[in-house]
């Protein structure tokens, strides 16, 4: 039984079995369910990987993320997924999720092998360089998205981190803001790079100095650490340009508990635009990541590189928007 054979015996899309076989939410119990009996019933899912072997034509796309505290390491986590399942939908292949342990690609939760997947798609950049050098010696077409590894020339999609950056630093330089920290995270990331560049390159402009922060992590809670290791003096005006929005709500929610007021004592910026920014008190200042666009360009340019292997890598930048809110 294929895939299409399934969705048209239980009324559902192809995408609604890939979900609920990758334990995906959004499925409600009723359908989920229903798919795994059928799958019971029919053995899909290992006759379905069997015949893929047996014919030695890779028929999957895997879905790479890093997991850090039960928590999938990328931004892109759920919006990506459902992109890349929609996107695929239509084609030959299924998408499948897959995590590291331990530095390696774990399969162990599939009857599959690397020789099953026709391509792979790596969300974020928490990965050791030596796990994705190792999937590169495997010679299945990779795509980084949110990454770029200086060690390889392999295909990616990024953001304009640096520009983005610059806009957001330059808004609070506009906004009178005299004394700007910028706090990161890992400075071994490519992204945190970038914007740690274009917070450099509007203080340059302006002939105003820099004062940067890296913390071991971007979460709300080093978010809040970096407010209690800054320190910060209400009669400084000081201008906070955060490497992403979780920190930067960590930050905002400690700044109020010590009694500073937002936007008049400190002004705060964000990255990425999640949902909860909006929901900050106040209001975050922050830079939409269009990351549907990028999903869908990842996907794209896989399905190229696995119809053309000797296709050279290409870069592809995204830009972003500044979203002007309550906390600058």
């Amino acid at each position: 039984m294929t895939l299409k054979e399934l969705s048209e015996q239980l009324n559902v899309s192809p995408s609604t079995i890939s979900r609920v076989l990758n334990d995906k939410p959004g499925i409600s119990s009723k359908t989920r369910e229903k798919v795994l009996e059928a799958v019971k019933q029919t053995g899909f899912s290992l006759n379905y990987a069997a015949r893929n072997l047996a014919t030695s034509e890779p028929r999957f796309i895997g879905i790479i993320g890093r997991k850090r505290g039960g928590q999938q390491d990328s931004i892109f986590f759920h919006h990506s997924m459902a992109q890349f399942e929609e996107y695929f939908e239509h084609s030959e292949y299924q998408c499948v999720n897959l995590s590291v342990y331990k530095e390696e690609v774990d399969f162990t939760g599939t009857p599959l092998s690397v020789s099953d997947f026709a391509g792979f798609i790596v969300r974020g950049q928490s990965f050791p360089v030596r796990t994705i050098l190792t999937l590169k010696q495997t010679g299945v077409p990779i795509i980084l998205l949110e990454n770029k590894l200086s060690e390889t020339n392999l295909d990616h999609v990024v953001c304009e981190d640096r520009q983005i950056a610059f806009d957001l630093t330059k808004h609070l330089i506009d906004r009178g803001y005299k004394k700007i920290v910028h706090i990161t995270g890992p400075e071994s990331w490519y992204n945190n790079r970038e914007r740690i560049a274009g917070y450099i390159d509007a203080l340059t402009q302006a002939g105003l100095k820099s004062e940067i922060l890296s913390m071991e992590d971007t979460t709300v809670d080093t978010g809040s650490e970096a407010f209690e290791r800054l320190q910060p003096n209400k009669l400084e005006h000081l201008g906070i340009m955060m490497v992403n929005d979780a920190m930067a709500i960590g930050f905002l929610d400690t700044a109020r508990k010590r009694g500073f007021l937002v936007p008049s004592d400190i002004g705060v910026t964000g990255f990425d635009d999640i949902p909860w920014a909006r929901l900050a008190y106040p209001p975050l200042t922050t830079a939409r990541v269009f990351i549907e666009q990028m999903g869908k360009l990842a996907a794209g340019r896989l399905m190229q590189m696995i119809e053309d292997p000797d296709s050279r890598p290409i870069a592809i930048r995204v830009p972003g928007e500044i979203i002007i809110r309550e906390s600058t």
